[in-house]
């Protein structure tokens, strides 16, 4: 599907003058080289630009994506490019950090530059333009070992491993090497070579085509290697069939491969069109000339508005729609200039070796995955929280705040995805790991309340039962579980107006063993509290909540509690502190006035 997609959204992306002509590539460019007429180097300058501001207001140069002439794979073997971008081959220098000077004693790197020199010499043959000229002069001119403190390589030193070139004209960076109108680019384009005979059948178009034997790599994939990855690869007998070797196993036509190839490093390289998850690399995509809004839209709905949204209203629109859909109604696009039915996908893609694997793909109607996405951070709506809660900021919470490097599975980013976008049921893992990290850290936030909630609701609500747990405190609810986190609350608070600040209260001694076997802890816990009492400012409003909830409870706590009826006496326990809070605001408020 993946590949098919791609192919398809090509189409889309050459209309909307996105990608490369024929015979180019989009390359990541840093710097550009000033050349003076005669060849030497004028100047180096730095292209790089500002990119989006993260929440700290902070942003870092990102390069920018230019238009050269298609680059051979890289691989173990010297070879060169026309209009060559990477800088050992241009130079012929390596930089030492160690000594941070640069040196002419790799022999690998005199030899990729003595190839890159022969190969553009030939290909500019004949060519007058001034820039040609200039370029010409510099292939013949600059010899390496002559140039070790050059100034203007000097200037870029602790960048130059990093960088990528390009080349203009000296005092006319408007005139470029690369220009498409200019010789070079004008020759590459009208190359095109020999047509080559059919040698198989593209299991894209399902027609006779000359099948790719090698495909180019993605870029921009995290944890990745820095010169890309593979989609479609056959290193190993083990995987060939029928005789076949190497990437003929996959049929893919050497047309739809650089189609479906070109248009994944857009998305890759288009911030707007990818997030990061620690070890996976979620792409995102419209069937459309331009999918700006229905990209924003759907990442701000997923918590990410901050750092990919910058469309005027988005706000807006979500609260609107969230109080559409909390009404019962159907959430209306269409006034805001989306189109509802346009197709829209959603994959995970992970680096494994040189290769890329696909974790997931999701594939429906911009509409239905807006709704759906929309019904999660309902589901996730709990009191005391905020906006829409990421998923980036869900999987934090699953984890150790005392761990650096945990990363969580792709599977299981997956399946939470899946979830989400299809509004099914969330995966068990999810609310046994926020259980487990609450009973551990003895802490509860808004958003592993949410996702208790969310969990609990969203399982009651696909086997047609009542939801049960609302947004704040509910006094109404009898179930067990609920009521004893209510207590237990209410003790910490007794407690905590008894005794002031402790460095060990009954949450740090109990909670965990509470909210498994109440009846162990809860008649231990209410004879202490009987203590506290008699030294509680609000002794009788915290008794008389105590008793409340005893009778509601019954003749005798429960034994043990399940999984889901831990979560909600984790979250009877939140609601209650809230509550509190709450109450304490007002007063404080009350008092000012």
């Amino acid at each position: 599907m993946l590949i098919n997609a791609l192919n398809d959204y090509y189409d889309f992306l050459s209309e909307a003058g996105k990608v490369a002509p024929q015979g180019m590539s989009l390359q990541k460019i840093t710097h550009m080289i000033a050349l003076r007429t005669d060849g030497t180097v004028s100047n180096i300058i730095d292209v790089r630009k500002r990119g989006i501001p993260d929440k700290k207001g902070k942003s870092k140069l990102e390069s920018v994506n230019v238009f050269l002439p298609k680059r051979e794979q890289r691989t173990s073997d010297i070879r060169p490019n026309i209009i060559e971008h990477d800088p050992q081959y241009i130079f012929g220098l390596s930089y030492d950090k160690g000594t941070e000077s640069f040196g002419n004693g790799n022999k690998r790197d005199k030899e990729k530059h003595e190839r890159f020199v022969e190969l553009n010499l030939e290909y500019t043959e004949g060519m007058t333009s001034d820039i040609v000229t200039a370029y010409r002069n510099f292939l013949k001119n600059w010899t390496p070992e002559n140039e070790t403190e050059n100034a203007a390589i000097m200037n870029i030193a602790k960048e130059y491993t990093g960088a990528y070139f390009i080349f203009c004209l000296d005092g006319h960076p408007e005139i470029l090497l690369h220009d498409e109108n200019g010789e070079i680019m004008q020759k590459v384009m009208n190359n095109t070579g020999e047509e080559e005979k059919a040698d198989g059948v593209c299991a894209v178009t399902g027609r006779p085509a000359v099948i790719a034997k090698l495909h180019d790599k993605i870029k921009g994939i995290k944890g990745g290697q820095a010169s890309g990855g593979l989609i479609v690869s056959f290193n190993n007998s083990a995987f060939e069939s029928y005789g076949k070797t190497q990437s003929y196993n996959g049929s893919i036509s050497n047309d739809v491969m650089k189609r479906y190839t070109e248009a994944l490093n857009i998305l890759t390289g288009d911030p707007k069109h990818h997030i990061y998850l620690d070890d996976l690399t979620v792409v995102f995509w419209a069937m459309s000339k331009d999918d700006s809004k229905e990209t924003d839209t759907l990442m701000s709905m997923l918590g990410f508005g901050d750092e990919k949204s910058d469309a005027a209203g988005t706000d807006e629109l979500i609260e609107n729609a969230l109080k559409e859909l909390s009404m019962g109604r159907k959430i209306d696009l269409s006034t805001a200039g989306i189109d509802e039915n346009v197709t829209f996908y959603v994959t995970g893609l992970a680096p494994n070796s040189s290769r890329i694997a696909q974790k997931f793909i999701y594939r429906d109607k911009y509409g239905e995955i807006f709704e759906n996405a929309a019904m999660h951070q309902l589901d996730m709506k709990i009191d005391g929280g905020g906006k829409q809660i990421s998923i980036r900021r869900m999987l934090y919470e699953m984890k150790s705040p005392k761990s650096r490097n945990e990363t969580t599975p792709p599977p299981v980013i997956a399946a939470i995805f899946g979830a989400i976008i299809n509004n099914t049921r969330y995966p068990d893992i999810l609310l046994e790991t926020i259980v487990r990290r609450v009973k551990i850290d003895k802490s509860i936030n808004y958003v592993r309340a949410g996702i208790v909630k969310a969990c609990i609701n969203r399982n009651l609500r696909l086997n047609k039962q009542k939801e049960e747990i609302k947004v704040s405190l509910d006094k109404t609810n009898t179930n067990q579980a609920y009521l004893c986190g209510r207590l237990f609350a209410v003790l910490e608070r007794i407690q905590q107006n008894a005794l002031g600040n402790l460095n060990r209260t009954i949450k740090d001694s109990y909670f965990a063993s509470a909210c498994s076997t109440p009846s162990l802890v809860f008649p231990k816990l209410i004879s202490l509290a009987q203590n506290h009492l008699k030294k509680d400012d609000f002794a009788k409003p915290n008794n008389d909540l105590v008793g409340e909830i005893i009778d509601m409870l019954g003749t005798e706590f429960p034994s043990t509690l399940s999984l889901q009826e831990q979560g909600r006496f984790m979250i009877g326990y939140y609601q209650q502190v809230q509550d509190f809070f709450r109450k304490k605001d007002k007063q404080e408020e009350t008092n000012n006035d």
